[in-house]
């Protein structure tokens, strides 16, 4: 489901860019270190962005290192490391992969789900246990996902996805160290709710036609192609203005730019993109 959350590359700036990819693989050398190599696949631009958006918050930013990577080991690139805000973004992924491999193994893709369980299972144990209560309410909310997907097409389930990434965004506010901190609990999880319905909506209409196909649950389905084409647009395009407002709202302490990118111009080329069935650029 992720994947969607991503900065328009060509409009920022080598730096911003550079900064961008020492924060997509910092968070990748985060979770080796914290749980093992493979469990680095489930690294994601959507939890990139969280990370970004938590150490653009930070009253301390991450050490950049320079260090060679998994794909190109000789060539030393800049990495960001060290921060709680990237601590946080690996255990939330690792937490993520679990729980939803854990729902498919129950119900959509058995025999993957069981996979990749079977994979994350002493990571992703490891990583609840840091996290008690967000692992419970984020496995309670994929359980709501399943239940609703079990019957008609409704897309308010997005809203449960929502409210997911909500107390994701909730946790990260708590961990950070900043005299606007009441502030960013309160804003943090609203923006988390509109970029989980967000997230939702546009992995829903991105799977439309394969899930009609093959007779999988898709809450467009409650539509036809023209309908469902005009509803996401419309509910797409509110989620973005939610996001963009609540994020102009934030005390940046640093990186406020590729922040920007990613919810004024970002957000909408995805959009663009994925309504006119264009393949997403590689960032």
């Amino acid at each position: 489901m992720f994947g969607y959350v991503r900065p328009e590359k060509e409009l920022l700036l080598m730096r911003d860019f550079t900064r961008y990819r020492s924060v997509y693989c910092g968070l990748c050398k985060t979770i080796k270190e914290r749980y093992g190599n493979l469990q680095r696949s489930v690294v994601t631009y959507d939890m990139t962005f969280l990370a970004l958006l938590l150490l653009s918050l930070s009253l301390e930013d991450s050490e950049i290192v320079q260090e060679g990577c998994v794909l190109n080991p000789l060539k030393k690139k800049p990495i960001s490391k060290h921060h709680a805000a990237l601590d946080f973004a690996a255990d939330s992924s690792i937490i993520l992969a679990y729980y939803s491999a854990l729902d498919n193994a129950r119900d959509e893709r058995p025999f993957l789900g069981r996979a990749q369980s079977l994979l994350l299972r002493r990571s992703g144990r490891k990583a609840s246990r840091l996290y008690p209560d967000l692992s419970a309410n984020i496995a309670a909310s994929l359980r709501e996902l399943n239940d609703i997907e079990k019957g008609d097409y409704d897309p308010s389930a997005a809203d449960i996805f929502g409210r997911l990434l909500a107390e994701l965004f909730a946790e990260g506010a708590r961990l950070l160290d900043h005299p606007d901190r009441d502030m960013l609990i309160r804003v943090l999880p609203e923006v988390g709710f509109a970029l989980g319905k967000w997230i939702y909506l546009m992995d829903a209409f991105d799977d439309r036609e394969d899930d009609l196909h093959n007779k999988q649950w898709n809450p467009l389905l409650k539509f036809s192609e023209p309908d469902s084409r005009i509803f996401v647009e419309e509910k797409l395009k509110e989620c973005e203005e939610e996001v963009d407002r609540l994020l102009a709202l934030l005390p940046y302490q640093r990186d406020g730019a590729i922040v920007g990118n990613v919810a004024t111009i970002g957000l909408s080329r995805t959009r663009e993109r994925i309504l006119a069935g264009v393949e997403l650029p590689r960032l």
